[in-house]
């Protein structure tokens, strides 16, 4: 059988919840415990050897409420889902993703035939949804911004979960090469399904960005295309070209990008362009002094000044270090 059919095919589990349609636990001597009350699944249940679990989710019962140690990631492989994570009602379609954190709760409502919810449990500690803000704020200054604009609340913006809506993207595609490898073993599957783990949150990255920024843009923030273009030009950027290119004074981007971000046009300018250096550093053989041209610094000493400002050693030592 492929990948398709052993999803589609009635496991034993739902086979019981079909004829009665009632909850049937995957771990019997817990069923008790989670029946009455929120019940905290531990990694002990599902991380032996592996740093990462997968199963179908048993179609034709509801799933009580729980909360888990771990970063859930519900993926809607076909048909839809409805579930209750933290008292909050969320509807999920085929190829969307729910990013559960540690410590949140849900339940979800019975599946139909063509309701297909893979769940993807990962055992790091490093994989959370901190991660992908981590990440964000670390390679796009416009992120920050975006992040507050939309949740209104930086300490607490994913309120421990995130859901990502992915039609026109390649995590589908690539969480059912994982499947694959994951329900196919072959060798060196383990290897390639921990490489795909890491392209998966790195994508994730990215749509998270992307689905937040068009909730801005939705709303004519001007900061936004400012800080883009901060982001991507960052060589030759300035803020007379930013004048010309939006047609609002030199001034008052200024005062816009304080006002907006609390920080200034030559704070963030440094920061791309340090973490732009940085990452020539580590991942290219290009001499130091062709680094500092392609960045758009002309003074060395203010460049190494500011790069060690940033991660606190040196040029030289983060290339051999690397």
């Amino acid at each position: 059988m492929n990948l398709d059919e052993i999803l589609r095919k009635p496991d034993p589990i739902e086979q019981k919840q079909l004829a009665n349609h009632a909850f049937v636990m995957d771990f019997p001597q817990m069923e008790k415990r989670l029946l009455h009350g929120n019940y905290r699944l531990s990694n002990e249940l599902f991380f032996k050897n592996n740093s990462i679990y997968i199963s179908k989710h048993h179609r034709f019962a509801p799933y009580p409420l729980h909360s888990h140690q771990f970063l859930e990631m519900n993926y809607v492989y076909s048909g839809k889902c409805r579930e209750v994570v933290n008292g909050q009602e969320i509807h999920l379609h085929k190829h969307d993703i729910l990013l559960l954190d540690t410590g949140s709760t849900h339940k979800i409502d019975p599946l139909n035939e063509n309701d297909i919810l893979i769940n993807f449990l990962f055992k790091g500690t490093d994989l959370n949804l901190n991660f992908l803000t981590n990440v964000n704020q670390q390679y796009s200054p416009s992120f920050d911004f975006i992040l507050n604009a939309v949740t209104g609340n930086k300490e607490n913006s994913h309120e421990n979960f995130m859901l990502i809506q992915n039609d026109n993207s390649e995590i589908p595609h690539i969480l059912e090469q994982i499947m694959i490898e994951y329900f196919f073993p072959k060798k060196f599957s383990g290897q390639i399904i921990k490489n795909y783990i890491s392209i998966i949150f790195f994508d994730l990255a990215r749509a998270v960005n992307a689905q937040l920024e068009n909730n801005v843009i939705s709303n004519k923030e001007i900061i936004i295309p400012i800080l883009k273009s901060i982001e991507q030009d960052y060589a030759t950027i300035s803020l007379n070209k930013i004048a010309q290119k939006i047609n609002y004074s030199k001034n008052y981007i200024s005062n816009l990008i304080k006002q907006k971000t609390g920080r200034t046009f030559s704070d963030i300018l440094n920061e791309q362009r340090m973490q732009n250096s940085y990452d020539l550093l580590v991942n290219t053989d290009l001499p130091i002094g062709t680094i500092i041209d392609h960045i758009g610094m002309s003074n060395r000493t203010q460049f190494y000044s500011k790069f060690e400002e940033y991660f606190h050693k040196k040029p030289n030592t983060i290339r051999l270090e690397r």
